[in-house]
């Protein structure tokens, strides 16, 4: 995974750019190897606002925040990313499951 961090009204510090790819780390779980992800924050009129994008080759995902602190607000953008890939994993592994059907329903042995 490819991950982009840019600011804009903002200082870069050493400290923030570990914290922002330790957090981003955690979607690993939910892209493919070939996905990049960027991350746009911004300092606008006395708040903080984030935006992830996310390419992923089966889709792609676009999330905004806003927060009165910076890590507010990027917390809030990551959640919503995970909820986010987390339902879509989830649909595909139904759409998985519904192919297949239990063999213990047709052998004529109660499910358990």
């Amino acid at each position: 995974m490819h991950v982009q961090v840019h600011y804009q009204g903002l200082e870069n510090s050493p400290w923030m750019d570990q914290f922002i790819n330790r957090r981003v780390a955690k979607l690993d779980r939910y892209l493919n190897n070939g996905s990049s992800v960027q991350v746009h924050l911004k300092y606008i009129n006395r708040q903080y606002v984030t935006s992830l994008a996310i390419h992923n080759p089966l889709r792609d995902y676009a999330f905004t925040s806003e927060g009165l602190n910076l890590y507010e607000s990027f917390s809030l953008a990551i959640d919503k990313a995970s909820r986010a890939l987390g339902e879509q994993k989830r649909k595909i592994k139904d759409r998985i499951n519904k192919k297949y059907f239990s063999l213990k329903k047709d052998a004529g042995v109660p499910a358990a």
